[in-house]
C-alpha cells in the first residue's frame, strides 16, 4: 500500500464520516444527504487525513519503538512531509467548513486547533491529552447536529463517545508505555494498573450518560438498540481491567454502534 495512504489511514477516515452522517439521524426530519452535509463530510475527512499524518510527525520517535513499520519511522515518508500534509489538510478543513453555517464552521475551527494543539503540546501532558482528543472525537456529532440544525440535541451523544474515545486514549497509552519517552501519560505517572482502572470506569461512564437521552428527548426505544454497544462497553471494560489486547477495536465499533443507537431511537 502506498505510504501516503497508511499515513492518512483510510479505515479512520471512513469512521469520521459515518460519525457525522449517525449524528444527523439523531435530529428527527433532517436530510442526511443535503449539501451542506456533504461538504460536512469533506471537511470531516481533510481534518481526519491531517489528523493522522500530524501524529505521526509527532510520533515518529515513540513509534520507533511501538510501531516501526509506520511511514514516518520506516522511512518511507520523511517526518517533515508529514508535518506540511498534516498542516495542509486541517488548514484545508477549516477552509473548507466556511461553507457551511457559522456554529459548524467554528465547531471545526474549534476541532483543528485542539487537534494542532494536542499534537504539538498537550499530548505530552496525559490526562490533558487524553481528555482533547476525546473532547475532538465528540465534536464530530456536535458538527452532525449543527449542520442538521440542532446542536443541543446531539450534546449527549457526543459526551458520550467523547468518553469511549477517552478510554480509547488512555488504553493506547498503556500500550506505547514502553515506547513514550518523554510524555507524562497517565501509565508513566501512576502505573499500569491505576491506568487500567481509570480507562475501565472512564468507559463504563458512557452507559449512565447515553441513559440520559432517552430521559429527556422521551425516546425510550434506545434502549432496544443499545443493548449490543451496553455489553460490548462493559465487556471491553472488563478486558481493559485484565490487561488484554486488542481492546482499541471494541472501543471504535462501540461508538458506531451507540451513535447508531442514538440515531436510530430518534425515529
Amino acid at each position: 500500500m502506498n505510504p501516503y495512504i497508511r499515513l492518512f489511514r483510510p479505515e479512520m477516515v471512513l469512521i469520521g464520516i459515518a460519525f457525522l452522517f449517525i449524528s444527523s439521524m439523531i435530529v428527527p426530519g433532517s436530510d442526511p444527504l443535503n449539501a451542506h452535509m456533504i461538504i460536512g463530510a469533506v471537511s470531516v475527512a481533510l481534518f481526519v487525513m491531517g489528523g493522522n499524518a500530524l501524529n505521526d510527525y509527532a510520533d515518529s520517535a515513540s513509534d520507533s519503538v511501538s510501531h516501526p513499520s509506520r511511514p514516518v519511522p520506516s522511512g518511507q515518508i520523511p517526518r517533515e512531509n508529514a508535518l506540511y500534509a498534516g498542516c495542509s489538510l486541517l488548514i484545508a478543513s477549516a477552509i473548507i467548513a466556511v461553507l457551511l453555517p457559522v456554529v459548524s464552521f467554528i465547531i471545526v475551527a474549534t476541532a483543528c486547533a485542539l487537534e494542532t494543539a494536542y499534537e504539538l503540546r498537550l499530548k505530552r501532558m496525559g490526562l490533558a491529552g487524553n481528555l482533547t482528543i476525546g473532547a475532538v472525537t465528540g465534536m464530530t456529532f456536535l458538527l452532525g447536529g449543527s449542520i442538521a440544525g440542532d446542536v443541543a440535541r446531539c450534546a449527549i451523544p457526543s459526551l458520550a463517545v467523547m468518553l469511549i474515545s477517552v478510554s480509547r486514549e488512555i488504553s493506547s497509552d498503556i500500550a506505547d508505555a514502553a515506547g513514550d519517552i518523554g510524555r507524562r501519560t497517565l501509565p508513566r505517572s501512576i502505573g499500569l494498573r491505576g491506568s487500567r482502572i481509570i480507562a475501565s470506569l472512564v468507559l463504563l461512564s458512557a452507559v449512565p450518560v447515553s441513559l440520559a437521552f432517552p430521559v429527556i428527548y422521551d425516546t425510550g426505544t434506545l434502549f432496544f438498540f443499545a443493548v449490543v454497544p451496553y455489553i460490548l462497553i462493559i465487556e471491553t471494560s472488563r478486558r481493559i481491567l485484565l490487561g488484554k489486547n486488542g481492546t482499541e477495536p471494541l472501543m471504535l465499533i462501540s461508538m458506531l454502534l451507540l451513535g447508531l443507537s442514538f440515531g436510530l431511537g430518534s425515529f
